[in-house]
């Protein structure tokens, strides 16, 4: 199957997962996600804000501040191939962005880190995806931002999806980035070549 037909088969099924399955499965990957040695043991985290019917987002976020992490998100520039880091807190007012993602509204300059390469060892990367296979590699939304700043950091990088985005071979590309781990609602798969960190 194309990447394009696969994308939009995989988000039509998203789609159509009922409230409440999505409500339980959400809280099952929260619980499964947060507790990855990689996230517990990470000074600094970067969590994307979820749109549309991702997984959400929002409890990973406020666990790691509760725990006391610098707690970073996305957001990219009009116009722009790359994403910048910001750091958010609890007091972050938050706006629409690029692709009706929420961005910090209220973020000032030294809040932005623009190196990928500040994400290291210590930091851990949860990932969006559309789909994803046994061995973790991921189709993402076909802009490239994730395997830009994957491919630069060394981070350990944690994709978060319901089972049902898992997919037989998504048809890695030169430029693709394989994530460390998955976690859905049922289980965790891990990169054959990674060790779980």
């Amino acid at each position: 199957m194309m990447k394009s037909a696969l994308r939009e088969h995989i988000l039509t099924q998203r789609a159509a997962i009922e409230p409440a399955a999505r409500l339980l499965w959400d809280q099952l990957i929260f619980e499964r996600a947060h507790k990855h040695r990689a996230f517990q043991l990470a000074r600094r985290v970067h969590v994307y804000r979820s749109v549309r019917d991702e997984v959400e987002t929002l409890p990973l976020i406020e666990y790691a501040w509760g725990i006391g992490k610098d707690v970073f998100v996305p957001v990219v520039p009009p116009g722009s191939t790359t994403m910048r880091h910001c750091k958010v807190t609890w007091r972050t007012e938050w706006r629409e962005g690029a692709f009706g993602i929420l961005e910090p509204a209220n973020a000032v300059a030294e809040d932005y880190v623009d190196e990928p390469s500040f994400f290291d060892e210590g930091s851990a990367i949860v990932v969006p995806l559309v789909a994803f296979d046994r061995s973790c590699n991921r189709l993402g939304y076909g802009k490239g931002y994730y395997d830009r700043f994957l491919r630069a950091t060394s981070a350990t990088s944690i994709g978060i999806a319901y089972e049902l985005q898992r997919t037989m071979n998504v048809g890695l590309e030169e430029h693709d980035v394989p994530l460390h781990c998955v976690a859905t609602q049922e289980r965790w798969y891990v990169a054959s070549s990674q060790a779980q960190r």
